[in-house]
């Protein structure tokens, strides 16, 4: 019997220890990923980085289902030392919604896209908790920490034996740097965390489409809106947009705007910005879908409908695809003809009765409603029609070619 308690106990350190090990990559490689000023500069490596994530967080969940089996007698082991069960129960609980949430959003094609957004408010919830914890856990477990709770015996024996108030005991080392480190932890991380959860949760507080977006684009006049937009017909968009550029935000101006639309057609169109808003918009309300599993709904946009556009310039026999260029003179992205046709893809101007900031890809950006944001290509300036098919700018990098939000390759 002795025997056996060793060998679990040989276990669960090695579990510990990878797990350990796992964590950290899969919080490092997670952190790459998030942080936005390191997309431009990772862009030949992110969509690597992702799969290497994805690779990492596929190995947790293995040594969590390794650990299945040893946890409700783990559990029991616990329970006579004060609190040690429940910290046992909240970190298995976590690390398993974690890794749940993980899978949603790597198999988000599967899924319909309201669960991949609340995939990803779980994970990033987790995520908050999880980093933190075990930061506290590795510096308040460590050798030294350990070492400093020791109560170290003394040969000599005092006088005066030392009293001490059981109402009012004195800190321990040990507990002094517990509550240190964790104070320190909370309080750096604290700020972070409340503007998370204002963007999150869409707490007019703390954030706002208006107060968050400062518009560097000087683009006179501004679109007058429709009717429709300034009620906004979708009700107001609900959710959070979250910018990621592969180039640094372009700025743009009424005197260095134009747009065209040329290649494969019989009449070449060119616009500066007064002669663009004077073409005819529609309005339309649809959802908005990133690939990495955020969604913005009931989004109003108003803009000029492709199809409408490219019937304007007579379509060549021999045009086949439509490619899209990015008013940052890196990003281009493309669809077939068939695919430019469908009747909800629109070249905005507006986003819920507002001009679209540049960091939303305005003064002008596409939006493709049933395809991921990656096709949606912003600070659009140019629409050229062509023969062969066109690889985007993420495609290259390993995005796929299939971009439908709900249909799977």
């Amino acid at each position: 019997m002795a025997n056996k308690k060793k060998v679990n106990g040989k276990k669960l350190i090695a579990i510990h220890n990878s797990n350990a090990w796992v964590f950290l990559l899969l919080a490092l490689t997670g952190i790459i990923l998030y942080l936005p000023a390191l997309r431009p500069i990772l862009l030949e490596v992110r969509v690597w980085i992702k799969d290497v994530h994805i690779y990492i967080g596929v190995l947790s969940i293995g040594i969590l289902i390794w650990y299945v089996p040893l946890f409700a007698k783990h559990y029991k082991q616990l329970r006579k030392k004060q609190g040690a069960h429940l910290n046992l129960l909240f970190v298995f609980l976590i690390l398993a919604g974690h890794g749940i949430t993980g899978v949603l959003l790597w198999l988000q094609r599967y899924f319909p896209s309201k669960l991949s957004s609340v995939s990803l408010i779980a994970h990033d919830l987790l995520t908050w908790i999880l980093v933190p914890y075990a930061i506290y856990h590795s510096i308040t477990r460590s050798a030294r920490v350990k070492k400093a709770g020791r109560e170290k015996s003394s040969s000599k024996t005092l006088k005066e034996p030392l009293v001490i108030d059981r109402a009012n005991p004195i800190l321990g080392r040990k507990s002094f740097i517990r509550y240190s480190v964790g104070t320190i932890l909370t309080l750096s991380i604290a700020p972070f965390f409340l503007k998370w959860i204002g963007k999150t949760m869409n707490l007019e507080s703390v954030f706002t489409y208006e107060r968050k977006v400062v518009d560097k684009n000087n683009m006179i006049p501004a679109p007058i809106p429709m009717p429709e937009s300034l009620e906004p017909a979708g009700g107001g968009a609900k959710g959070e947009f979250r910018p990621y550029t592969v180039t640094e935000v372009p700025v743009f101006s009424t005197d260095n705007w134009n747009f065209r639309i040329d290649g494969l057609v019989n009449e070449k169109l060119a616009y500066n910005w007064k002669q663009f808003l004077n073409i005819p918009r529609t309005v339309q309300v649809s959802d908005f879908h990133c690939v990495t599993g955020w969604s913005v709904t009931n989004v109003t946009w108003e803009g000029i409908l492709l199809k409408d556009f490219l019937k304007m310039t007579g379509i060549k026999e021999n045009a086949k695809f439509v490619k899209f260029y990015s008013g940052d003179g890196t990003y281009t992205d493309s669809l077939t003809l068939d695919q430019a046709m469908m009747d909800d893809i629109i070249v905005a101007v507006l986003l819920d009765g507002k001009p679209i900031s540049g960091e939303y890809g305005g003064p002008v950006r596409l939006v493709v409603p049933k395809m991921y944001a990656y096709k949606s290509v912003k600070w659009l300036d140019r629409i050229e029609l062509i023969d062969k098919d066109h690889t985007g700018f993420w495609e290259e990098r390993g995005y796929s070619k299939n971009a439908w939000v709900d249909k799977m390759e």
